[in-house]
């Protein structure tokens, strides 16, 4: 029974200060008794999770814990007049909270969800608010290193309404933390700095939030993959002209590599002012494989032209064999024994050839003179048998 009675006791003491508390009190004004005293706003960022980086849009998400301190001169109280009650709660809507928010904010209307969280005011007059919330912010994204990037963005954080003059936002170093991730996500916060900024009458905090991408998911789902796929190229040109696979492999490859040129685009914003490494490097392999694939279309020309058609133009066997030969390894060029030996040689088989033309020539002249001599034998018996036949008939 006693216990009971001491519950309603302390619910009664807390209600009694709530009321008294909140007498004649105006949520809409400051909470200071001299209009020239400035509202000083100390603000601790705890950066829980980069929850994700829209590079295209050049977006950040991160998961924060907020928390706000700062003096009402109306909210005071003797703990011992009140039996030692040290601190009470209040919502957000009953007393003074400064409209601190997120200036580079990427959202079009700011979020609410603060307001459901209550205010602790301690008897001194202390208030500390202590709420979550979701940041959607801008980020100036340089996506010059992609995957191995490393991105600085801010979180610019100020009162929508009041200027430095009458509000203050400032910050403690000691106060700044960051939390353990506990789960893992493709940016790691290894840094963060605070600075403050100011433009005319109005001042604010400047959280830099330094982070690096964790590369490992695109070191073996796009680089790796990616150079396996430009390598084979190469084997292109080992494969023989009659497999009938070396066009269709060249032209499966360079699909392949568009693919993944599609996969860069999607990380690159549209209106960066330069273009990752990694894509100048998918960009030049593309040729490569492109010229590839042309080189392939004129060997398969020249294999199958056959020997009806006309020969290779000196052109291209002087740009073949003199100009790129060598580069290749290959030496087109005989020794000067060599040219000799085989100058010789030719020179022999032309004298031989022209001696054995003259004996053929020779042969067939005698064959001819021969035959004509048979010829004229013949024709002479003939004669005489048909003389002798006239004179036996007379």
């Amino acid at each position: 029974m006693s216990s009971y009675n001491l519950g309603f006791q302390f619910s009664s003491d807390e209600s009694r200060l709530r009321s008294i508390l909140l007498d004649h009190y105006v949520p809409e004004a400051r909470p200071v008794i001299n209009t020239t005293t400035v509202t000083i706003v100390d603000v601790d960022v705890t950066i829980i999770q980069v929850m994700g980086l829209d590079e295209q849009n050049q977006v950040m998400t991160t998961n924060v814990q907020v928390t706000l301190k700062w003096q009402d001169e109306h909210l005071h109280w003797l703990p011992s007049e009140y039996n030692y009650q040290n601190r009470t709660v209040f919502s957000a809507n009953e007393i003074w909270t400064p409209d601190i928010v997120l200036f580079n904010s990427a959202e079009v209307a700011y979020s609410q969800q603060r307001e459901y969280y209550l205010l602790i005011v301690h008897w001194n007059g202390t208030v500390e608010w202590v709420f979550p919330d979701v940041f959607r912010s801008y980020c100036d994204v340089v996506i010059t290193y992609f995957p191995f990037d490393k991105q600085n963005c801010t979180l610019e954080i100020q009162s929508w309404s009041r200027p430095s003059s009458e509000l203050l936002v400032r910050h403690q170093p000691q106060n700044l933390r960051q939390q353990k991730q506990y789960i893992r996500t493709e940016w790691h916060v290894y840094d963060i700095a605070v600075r403050n900024a100011s433009v005319k009458r109005y001042l604010w905090l400047v959280f830099h939030i330094n982070m690096k991408r964790n590369y490992q998911f695109y070191v073996n789902h796009m680089i790796f993959p990616f150079s396996i796929l430009s390598c084979l190229t190469l084997f292109v040109f080992w494969l023989p002209p009659d497999s009938g696979e070396k066009i269709t492999l060249t032209i499966t490859i360079l699909l392949a590599l568009t693919v993944f040129l599609q996969l860069i685009s999607n990380y690159t914003p549209k209106a960066s002012s330069s273009l990752p490494l990694i894509g100048i490097y998918f960009n030049v392999n593309l040729i490569l494989v492109l010229i590839s694939v042309v080189l392939t279309v004129v060997v398969l020309n020249f294999h199958y032209r056959g020997p009806k058609k006309s020969r290779v133009p000196q052109w291209c066997r002087r740009i073949v064999i003199g100009k790129i030969g060598p580069w290749l390894g290959f030496d087109f060029n005989l020794p000067q024994q060599s040219i000799s030996t085989k100058k010789s040689v030719i020179h022999q088989e032309n004298t031989n050839g022209n001696i054995r033309r003259k004996t053929n020539d020779t042969q067939l002249k005698l064959s001819v003179i021969n035959m004509t001599a048979s010829i004229d034998d013949s024709n002479e018996e003939v004669i005489n048998t048909t003389l002798q036949q006239n004179s036996v008939t007379y």
